[in-house]
């Protein structure tokens, strides 16, 4: 155990008391949360907003998360403005937080934790005294076994020996196959869970394949390659402690960006292999991943230009906001026994009453 009379504490760091119970079972689940409920248990931290004045002193704010959902959290401190600026520099986004004697209320229709600085307090937790597990939602062995074999299948229908030359680069190499098929899709709109990302590519996928099998004229070799390929980029882009976050990588540069150069990697990787791979061909499979959000106000540095392209911005589009709607309802039907819920939809930049019965 660590020797508190005689610890030595370098600048900037915390203080910390390694715990000799070992690692902590989580109990008290966002999911589960009502109103009312007294909270001591641990979370994850995935934003904090800086200490402000309030009529009864200072207070911040930040938001949690475990496997199950995100919930806010207030911390209402009192007159001594250094005391809770230490509290809040203590600890940064994704560590894990103890919460203790938070309480449970709603807040513009939306459950919260509030934490008074009198009766209750927030505690780093030592990395070793809990299970990354509880933190981020995955989706089970089965789901990514039975998602990667999917994967490989539509690679093996590729015909174009260019395009299969370039996907079996990437996947012939077993870390990009264990990143490929663990990352997330994004941290908090769509598939924001491990795993999410490789369903969010099928998904992809399925919708390209079927208006290839509608529409005449589309290259479905180039467009399967793009929606196999199109967010790549996120695997180096986000990174998983606790909870989702970017990287460096991926603030400074953006998972388009991010793709674009990998592919382009690959293609001189096989190149300098004597393998040959058409210049035109790669500007048409780049000009897909850099153009597929379609929009610059998307975040997309160019706008499709040919029709393999923009093809992949609405299957891309679709699938993301598909889910991102069937995730709302389904948090939402956690929140309420009501029929009807204001659900925040960001193409209105509000939020506006959604049906949530069965049908």
């Amino acid at each position: 155990m660590t020797d508190i009379y005689n610890y030595e504490k370098k600048q900037d760091e915390q203080t910390m008391i390694n715990a000799d119970m070992g690692k902590r079972k989580k109990e008290q689940y966002i999911e589960n949360l009502r109103e009312g409920d007294v909270i001591n248990d641990i979370f994850a931290v995935n934003i904090k907003n800086p200490p402000r004045g309030y009529r009864k002193g200072t207070m911040f704010g930040f938001v949690v998360s475990d496997k199950t959902g995100r919930i806010n959290v207030k911390y209402w401190g009192g007159e001594n403005k250094e005391r809770i600026k230490r509290l809040y520099d203590s600890f940064k986004i994704g560590d894990v937080v103890q919460l203790r004697l938070g309480n449970v209320e709603i807040y513009q229709d939306k459950p919260q934790i509030s934490i008074n600085e009198t009766t209750g307090g927030i505690r780093r937790c030592n990395p070793k005294e809990y299970d990354k597990s509880d933190f981020v939602p995955a989706l089970s062995k089965d789901q990514i076994k039975k998602l990667l074999t999917e994967i490989k299948e539509h690679i093996d229908e590729i015909d174009n020996i260019q395009l299969k030359n370039l996907l079996n680069q990437f996947f012939n190499d077993p870390k990009f196959v264990k990143d490929y098929s663990h990352s997330p899709s994004a941290m908090t709109h769509h598939h924001n869970y491990i795993g999410g990302n490789m369903e969010h590519a099928i998904g992809v996928i399925r919708l390209c394949d079927t208006i290839c099998k509608t529409y005449k004229g589309i290259n479905r070799d180039l467009l399967i390659t793009g929606a196999i390929l199109h967010d790549v980029g996120k695997l180096k882009e986000y990174q998983i402690t606790a909870s989702i976050d970017k990287t460096g990588e991926g603030n400074f540069i953006g998972h388009i960006v991010i793709g674009d150069r990998w592919i382009r990697k690959k293609i001189s990787e096989l190149r300098d292999n004597k393998i040959d791979f058409d210049e035109k061909l790669e500007d048409y499979l780049c000009h897909m991943i850099l153009s597929h959000h379609g929009k610059y106000e998307y975040g997309s540095p160019k706008m499709p230009k040919i029709i393999e392209a923009c093809v992949l911005f609405q299957a891309d589009l679709m699938d993301s906001h598909i889910k991102n709607y069937i995730q709302n309802f389904e948090e939402n039907r956690k929140n309420t026994d009501e029929e009807w819920a204001f659900i925040w939809d960001s193409d209105y930049g509000s939020k506006r009453p959604m049906y949530l019965g069965e049908i």
